[in-house]
C-alpha cells in the first residue's frame, strides 16, 4: 500500500498550492459567488499564485503549512494551514513549536520580489458578503475561548477578508 506523504510548505509551493486549492474552492458554489461572474477559475488561479508565496512567511511564529504528495507522481495533493494556540508557539528552550512544519524565512531580495509579486497580484472579491460568516465567528470564537485549540484553517473555503489568500 502506498502512502500518501505528508510533508512541510516552502514559498517554492506557491503555484501547486494556488491550483490545488483554489481548484478545490472553485467547486465549491458558495465560494464561487465570492467573484464577480465574468472571473475564470485560471484567473483566480493565476492571482493566488502571487500572492502565496507572500502568505506562507506570514505569522511564522504561529501558523504551520503542510501540504500532501502523491509519492508516486510527486504532485501536490493537499494543504493544510494550522494555527497554533496562544501560549504553545514556543518552546521552553526558545525554539519555535513544531518547527518542521513552519515555513522556512527567505533573504532580503527574496522577500522583496514576493512582496513586489504579491501587491502587482490582482485581488478583489466581493465585499457584499463579508457579514455570512459573522455568526460563525461569533461560536467559533467562544469554542476557542474555553481552551486552547490547534486550528485547522483549510478544511473549508477560506473568506477573503479574514485569510490571505
Amino acid at each position: 500500500m502506498t502512502y500518501w506523504i505528508v510533508t512541510s510548505c516552502a514559498v517554492s509551493d506557491g503555484a501547486d498550492l494556488a491550483r490545488n486549492n483554489m481548484s478545490a474552492f472553485w467547486e465549491d458554489p458558495t465560494w464561487k459567488l465570492l467573484w464577480p461572474e465574468f472571473m475564470a477559475k485560471e484567473f483566480i488561479i493565476e492571482q493566488c499564485s502571487k500572492r502565496v508565496p507572500r502568505n506562507l512567511l506570514q505569522e511564522r511564529s504561529t501558523l504551520r503549512h503542510q501540504k500532501a504528495v502523491d509519492p508516486e507522481t510527486g504532485a501536490l495533493m493537499g494543504y493544510a494551514r494550522w494555527v497554533l494556540p496562544p501560549g504553545r508557539v514556543v518552546k521552553a528552550n526558545g525554539e519555535p513549536e513544531w518547527a518542521e512544519a513552519q515555513v522556512s524565512d527567505v533573504g532580503t531580495q527574496e522577500r522583496q520580489k514576493i512582496e513586489a509579486n504579491f501587491r502587482a497580484a490582482w485581488w478583489e472579491p466581493r465585499g457584499d458578503m463579508d457579514a455570512l460568516d459573522d455568526k460563525n465567528h461569533v461560536v467559533m470564537n467562544r469554542i476557542k475561548s474555553e481552551k486552547p485549540y490547534i486550528s485547522a484553517s483549510s478544511g473549508h473555503p477560506p473568506h477573503p477578508y479574514s485569510h490571505s489568500y
